[in-house]
């Protein structure tokens, strides 16, 4: 690794070889997405963070509209899914749309001429939730325009003229539905069906999604707590979409605190009765990657005729509910079971801009080149080494002694790469809250390429940005042949240290992809048919492995992904008693994915 003096630091600040060289006009996104999150905590005691979930995208009058929970106290706006513009509510309503300047898992939807919008409210003295209505929400008015009972994680579906409202959150409340009356919006007295009743023994659940890895947060590989959740589960965010005679509810579990965060879909040919829990669940899964979870979420039709689901993404850190936003796509097969593709969804993702096949998911065949990279820095905060900031896990961060202007990480990719986009992802370390809310809630700097490590050529100059860029995604123009990266800070956020969770870098590794895997066998657990032990033997060539499953050889809907060439084993707790399943594992590297050819039926 070349060494960086000060004096080539100084040079370096003096360099303007090169013009910009990222594409302005992205056809890609990755997630978490980069948004102006808001800072907040779910409860009153937990420190600040910056955070958003819960979120719904309604597309209303050829815009899309995105509300999230304890995010900027109003909402955002856009035209493609990836501008978004800031909009707030106008005076007259904020008291029934805010509870303390935002709002929590709210149920938003929309007729032809109106989008509605039900907050949770968060005062439990209030016994009931005025619904507010806008013709034009992209300018911020809003009038009241009904009322209901007060009610936790409310959605809305408007069918067919008629309006219906889903409810229920945490251990001791079930998923409800009750109609409106569309002429008063209010409560249709007898109109309340009980939908799905709450859980009380997690280990009577006949389906292992429901009890996660909260005890132990980030592992996913732990047969030792087979048969101790003791937890129980939080199911919540009914969502209900209808696709043909099809109506899906889904509602997430087991709790937000953890990358297992997922939805679970009940179908029914009716809105409000006879749903029935699908076997192939849960819909909605991003285990392992740089960051999980996909709970809590909402699918909606773009203006193309594209079903995505937006979610809510985990990261934990600064307090327990400290949360991110990813939108992946959805498909539907032939015999209408529901899939979000979240496999390797934490990489460059195609944004389609017309109908697509949404089969495959939308990746862009952008590989991780960043991963385990050798990095050094101008200075190390003790306990946040710089090795952090290219292991690919948004649960850790490099972080300087100092947040002051030349604060600088270098990145060495091993040898020269193929670069097609990258994502710099600022840590938050000791900031000051005052500042942040005095509008310093962004990093400035600027980011340079070498092959050599002597001289430097201008990637991107931030140096005089001021707008909040948490997971800054930069898409080149042109692929870019590099072997080493360098961030140089100009501001950290809030007056804080200048910090980097991960510098990660995508495209093409010039190598080969990995070998097949082979050896794959799987378990199932008798004593426990929620669990089983995935086997196989590591392939030359792998930095990861995907491990697949489903209810059918052709249907392997579910995917865990894990890190490192070396694993040879999974243990899986996500299965639901009764169903069979089939497995396979797929290689991966800086190269691409190589499919093991092999799907085995457990035993």
């Amino acid at each position: 690794m070349k060494k960086f003096g000060f004096a080539l630091l100084a040079a370096l600040l003096l360099c303007s070889c090169c013009g910009d060289l990222v594409n302005n006009n992205p056809t890609t996104y990755c997630n978490p997405i980069d948004l102006d999150y808001g800072w907040g905590t779910f409860k009153p005691k937990d420190p600040d963070a910056r955070t958003s979930a819960d979120p719904v995208i309604v597309f209303f009058k050829d815009k899309y509209y995105l509300f999230a929970t304890h995010d900027i106290g109003g909402y955002r706006v856009s035209d493609d899914l990836m501008n978004w513009k800031n909009v707030f509510f106008n005076e007259e309503v904020e008291e029934a749309a805010l509870n303390n300047g935002s709002y929590t898992a709210p149920a938003v939807a929309a007729d032809e001429n109106y989008i509605y919008f039900i907050k949770l409210n968060r005062d439990r003295k209030e016994k009931t939730v005025k619904i507010v209505r806008s013709a034009e929400p992209d300018k911020g008015l809003w009038e009241v325009c009904g009322e209901i009972p007060r009610c936790s994680d409310p959605s809305l579906l408007i069918e067919g003229g008629r309006y219906f409202v889903y409810h229920g959150l945490g251990t001791d409340q079930s998923i409800k539905c009750f109609e409106l009356d569309p002429a008063t919006m209010t409560m249709i007295e007898g109109s309340e069906r009980l939908l799905m009743d709450y859980i009380t023994d997690v280990n009577k659940c006949d389906a292992g999604y429901h009890f996660g890895r909260r005890e132990i947060w980030d592992e996913i590989e732990a047969p030792e707590w087979r048969g101790k959740f003791k937890w129980l589960p939080c199911p919540e965010g009914a969502w209900v979409v209808k696709r043909g005679d099809t109506f899906y509810l889904q509602f997430a579990t087991p709790g937000t605190l953890s990358v297992w965060y997922c939805d679970v879909v009940m179908t029914s040919n009716t809105p409000n009765e006879g749903f029935k829990v699908e076997p192939y669940n849960p819909v909605s899964l991003k285990v392992g990657g740089f960051i999980g979870s996909a709970g809590h979420s909402c699918v909606f039709k773009d203006r193309h005729e594209n079903w995505w689901e937006i979610s809510t993404m985990w990261v934990g850190n600064h307090n327990p509910f400290e949360r991110r936003l990813g939108l992946f796509p959805v498909h539907f097969d032939e015999q209408g079971r529901m899939s979000v593709k979240t496999t390797m969804g934490d990489l460059p993702m195609v944004m389609h801009q017309e109908n697509f096949d949404a089969s495959q998911g939308n990746c862009a065949g952008w590989w991780v080149l960043s991963e385990g990279a050798v990095c050094e820095a101008s200075s190390t905060l003790e306990g946040f080494g710089v090795e952090n900031a290219s292991d690919e896990n948004v649960r850790t961060w490099w972080s300087a002694q100092t947040g002051d202007k030349g604060e600088w990480m270098t990145m060495d990719l091993g040898k020269e790469k193929t670069i097609r986009a990258i994502q710099l992802n600022f840590a938050e370390q000791d900031w000051d809250m005052a500042l942040v809310k005095g509008g310093e809630d962004y990093t400035a700097y600027k980011l340079y390429y070498s092959l050599d490590g002597e001289k430097w050529s201008l990637v991107t100059d931030r140096s005089k940005n001021k707008t909040s860029n948490a997971h800054d995604y930069l898409e080149l123009k042109e692929p870019l042949t590099a072997r080493y990266l360098k961030v140089v800070n100009y501001h950290a956020i809030g007056g804080g240290k200048f910090g980097v969770r991960d510098l990660r870098v995508f495209g093409h590794g010039g190598g080969e992809a990995p070998a097949q895997v082979e050896g794959v066998e799987a378990v199932r657990y008798r004593k426990d048919e929620r669990f089983a032990d995935v086997k196989w033997t590591p392939a030359e060539g792998a930095s990861g492995y995907l491990v697949r499953f489903g209810i059918a050889p052709d249907y392997l809907n579910q995917t865990v992904q894990v890190k490192g060439g070396d694993k040879s084993s999974l243990a899986i707790h996500i299965l639901t008693k009764g169903v069979e399943y089939y497995y396979t594992v797929d290689a991966y590297n800086e190269n691409g994915i190589t499919e093991s050819g092999v799907v085995v039926k457990e035993k």
